[in-house]
């Protein structure tokens, strides 16, 4: 094989080429580095996103447990005034 020194003009050809895929992979790496900014803010959207989710679901089960703890405290009141009201009626009805 020919040595570099010996064929100037193919040492040339050789640097040249050399140069294109160095460009090449620039332009890649800057491509690269677009695309993952990209998908880090798409990322930093879906965290807020969901951060603002969690908290909707947690005031959700909140207000869940609420309305349940009314309807058992109506039911309670209800029962209580039934038992009550069923004591006045066989106390009435035994006089």
């Amino acid at each position: 094989m020919e040595n570099a020194t010996e064929n100037p003009s193919k040492a040339a050809e050789y640097l040249k080429e050399l140069n294109n895929i160095i460009e090449t992979q620039q332009e890649l790496l800057e491509k690269q580095k677009g695309r993952i900014e990209e998908l880090e803010h798409q990322v930093h959207e879906l965290c807020e996103e969901n951060a603002c989710l969690k908290e909707q679901h947690q005031r959700h089960l909140a207000t869940c447990r609420l309305q349940q703890l009314s309807s058992i405290k109506e039911n309670v009141m209800q029962e209580k005034q039934s038992l009550e009201f069923g004591v006045f009626n066989s106390n009435w009805a035994s006089k």
